[in-house]
């Protein structure tokens, strides 16, 4: 016996027309659901430049994180060695056990330096390209405001990061290189807030999507349009509708347009043979403009700029034009931001990058979590210490934006290869969330964050036949046991309209 579209409608009770797809018109319309509204305040002001002046050297730098850190890393010492004295570098005693503080730097031999581009303009042979630049030669200093001092013993050469200041327990040899015994970063700092006085008493859930990579060839429109149509309410049931209401901001991390828009050939060429040319990045822009508009037509939306937008290379990474969104720009929900972005959202701090300072670190260390290398940063008290040294930066002078003050509730890195959460703990009672948000163009997902509770999930969509479907499971996934045992995450799940027509 074969079913028709009619006997299933019949068959159906009226609790169950009113969230099937093939169900009747009603003759009353729906209760118009209500999006959730909440509290926000902007904090990037510290990352945006004022007057910007490039001409500068990038030693005060340097020299102003040490002095704005020492106090930070010279009470942590305390606590662990209360009866060592911290010295200069330069009053080092051989064989006297003390505390030096410093910056870490690390001599690699295989990092990329002016040498390689000299070579290219000399048709010279050039080193390949290489996914980490560690070797086992590498070499660890450690530098104040007096010298440097090479590191050896009880530190771990390949995992150290250039750019960290930290406080190291030893004695010097007679070699004239500091032995290390113990070593330490600075910690989580205060948090401001760690107890809110008025907990939320209803979920409230802020996105966060990040490389999206609109331009690039191999680009599938229908995941994306599928996750606006869900966000906005446009499509699903009564029951997802009511829950996508309670998502109140979303949070686009960088890497909206793809790499191919960067046409760096077209720099090489004489101008008269790209003037009819039109720009990859011109299109792309445009569909980003769509996608937007639709958005913030229902939601809040915080656009950063990452790696391979139409933004300044150096971090901080100013906020990018409005006149590149003439139509979502006439949106008050729109907001143009820096990376690095810091808010508040309810009572809730964030703050995210675009995933540069995490790669960079990856790129010249062992480190190949994502999660544990974002952890790094806030335990080391700095968003991205790698800067100057292997990633640009604007030259500062008398401050580093980059150093953590407060501990955020919510610290957040984007395009990373997969989603990865976990909490960390100080030792005052901290406690931050650090979520590495995947590349949307290679995972089709996005990331959740509840607000009422600092639990977060990611959903999966997908327009493929035969994969999974579920909405409710994906709030009960974690990070560490998606790693154990592989699970698949949860994806939403859209027929095209032949299969439609084949099914009735």
């Amino acid at each position: 016996m074969i079913l028709t579209t009619k006997d299933v409608i019949a068959n159906l009770t009226s609790e169950t027309k009113a969230d099937h797809l093939i169900s009747p018109p009603t003759t009353t319309p729906p209760d118009p659901i209500d999006r959730l509204h909440s509290n926000y305040t902007n904090l990037s002001e510290k990352f945006k430049l004022r007057n910007k002046c490039y001409k500068r050297q990038y030693a005060p730098l340097y020299a102003a994180r040490l002095a704005a850190m020492r106090p930070m890393i010279e009470a942590v010492a305390k606590d662990k060695w209360l009866d060592v004295s911290t010295v200069l570098l330069n009053d080092l005693q051989q064989h006297k056990l003390c505390i030096i503080i410093g910056t870490v730097f690390k001599q690699m031999q295989l990092k990329p330096n002016i040498l390689r581009e000299l070579s290219e303009n000399a048709n010279l042979p050039t080193k390949p390209a290489r996914k980490r630049y560690t070797h086992q030669t590498d070499i660890l200093f450690l530098e104040d405001e007096t010298q440097r001092i090479s590191l050896v013993g009880n530190i771990e050469t390949k995992e150290a990061v250039t750019g960290t200041v930290i406080c190291a327990l030893g004695k010097e040899t007679s070699g004239g290189k500091f032995e290390v015994q113990e070593w330490s970063y600075c910690g989580l700092p205060a948090q401001l807030n760690s107890e809110l006085t008025e907990p939320l008493t209803e979920d409230r859930y802020v996105a966060i999507i990040s490389g999206i990579s609109l331009g690039d060839p191999a680009y599938d429109p229908m995941p994306l349009q599928l996750l606006v149509d869900l966000i906005t309410g446009q499509i699903g049931s009564l029951k997802d509708q009511t829950f996508y209401s309670k998502v109140v901001r979303l949070i686009v991390a960088g890497d909206s347009l793809s790499k191919n828009t960067r046409d760096t050939a077209s720099a090489k060429q004489a101008k008269y043979l790209s003037t009819k040319v039109k720009a990859a990045s011109i299109s792309a822009a445009q569909e980003l403009d769509d996608v937007l508009t639709q958005l913030v037509s229902c939601i809040f939306v915080d656009l950063m700029p990452g790696q391979f937008d139409p933004a300044s290379f150096a971090l901080p990474q100013q906020p990018l034009h409005r006149c590149i969104f003439p139509q979502a720009a006439q949106y008050t929900s729109f907001q143009s931001v820096t990376n690095p972005y810091e808010c508040e959202i309810d009572g809730i701090s964030f703050l995210g990058t675009s995933g540069q300072n995490v790669q960079n670190i990856q790129q010249y260390t062992n480190m190949k979590d994502s999660v544990k290398t974002a952890e790094t940063t806030l335990k080391c008290g700095h968003i991205a210490p790698t800067c100057p040294d292997t990633l640009a930066c604007y030259p500062y002078e008398e401050e580093d934006p980059f150093i953590l003050r407060d501990c955020p509730h919510v610290y957040f890195v984007g395009n990373q290869k997969k989603y990865g959460a976990t909490v960390t703990c100080g030792e005052q009672g901290q406690r931050a969330l650090v979520v590495a948000v995947p590349r949307f163009s290679d995972t089709h997902q996005v990331v959740l964050v509840n607000l009422k509770d600092l639990s977060c999930f990611p959903v999966s969509v997908s327009t493929l036949i035969g994969e999974s479907v579920a909405m409710d499971s994906c709030q009960d996934n974690d990070s560490e046991e998606e790693e154990e045992n592989d699970e698949v995450l949860p994806e939403i799940n859209i027929l095209p309209d032949d299969e439609m027509g084949d099914m009735e």
